[in-house]
């Protein structure tokens, strides 16, 4: 599972799971680009990988401001060249009752997580069919198919990103270019740590109480890892996965089957 000789940019990958992927992609030999709000904390995870012997360039990227996509795209390219692997990873989540939810925090989770994953890879698309080859992994969730209740706009903007993600599988499979999303389930990060709270609070559990029922909930009976979702976004950034295109794929250790 090469990507040797490839670029690749991994947007929110400053830390958490984006961080993770952005590792594993340099361990197969990919010179890796950490995109991320937070200039300072990519810098800083750019020269963690740098200082393993690989190749990494932080740049700072809102995924939702298509001009801070294109500054950032227009880095990439002068100083490295065009990328031919973008994973869309940059995410937000926040308790959103239907009744409750404030109409600009919607809008902002459609912003970052579906309308920024469309901006990300309009970037990169044209230079991934004039090199005739290309790889973009959609971060969904298991949230694309489920809920926990009270979390309206990320389920919303992730079961929006599986419709993005099979549109643009039709549209530039003719060129080489293979689209998926991987759906991951309960993996130890921040944001599962902050979800936790969140039910813990909506259902008057004690702490830590929710991540203990889960992982005794999960038939492979523990929480996933970033490594994990590193895995099969490194699978299908690679040469291996060429007839593997417009899917949906879970890392969820059977919690949620479809």
């Amino acid at each position: 599972m090469s990507q040797e000789n490839k670029i690749a940019i991994i947007t929110g990958a400053a830390q958490g799971l984006g961080k993770s992927i952005a590792e594993r992609l340099a361990k197969n030999g990919a010179t890796v680009v950490i995109a991320d709000l937070n200039l300072e904390k990519a810098q800083q995870a750019a020269a963690e990988l740098m200082d393993k012997g690989h190749d990494a360039i932080a740049v700072m990227m809102n995924v939702a401001d298509e001009q801070s996509i294109s500054a950032a795209m227009n880095t990439v390219v002068n100083e490295r060249g065009r990328a031919t692997i973008l994973v869309n990873n940059a995410g937000i989540l926040g308790p959103t009752p239907a009744q409750e939810v404030p109409m600009n925090v919607w809008q902002r989770s459609l912003d970052v997580m579906l309308s920024g994953t469309l901006l990300c890879s309009r970037a990169v698309l044209s230079g991934m069919v004039d090199e005739g080859w290309g790889r973009v992994v959609n971060m969904g969730s298991m949230m694309s198919f489920t809920s926990f209740g009270g979390d309206i706009a990320y389920c919303t903007a992730k079961a929006g990103l599986l419709g993005l993600t099979r549109s643009l599988a039709v549209e530039y499979g003719p060129h080489n270019i293979c689209v998926n999303a991987i759906c991951p389930g309960n993996i130890m990060t921040d944001m599962l740590a902050d979800v936790a709270l969140m039910v813990e609070k909506r259902d008057g559990l004690v702490p830590g109480e929710f991540l203990e029922q889960r992982s005794k909930e999960i038939p492979l009976r523990r929480l996933g890892t970033p490594e994990d979702v590193a895995n099969m976004v490194a699978f299908l950034c690679s040469d291996e996965a060429s007839y593997v295109s417009g899917q949906s794929i879970h890392v969820n250790g059977a919690l949620y089957l479809t």
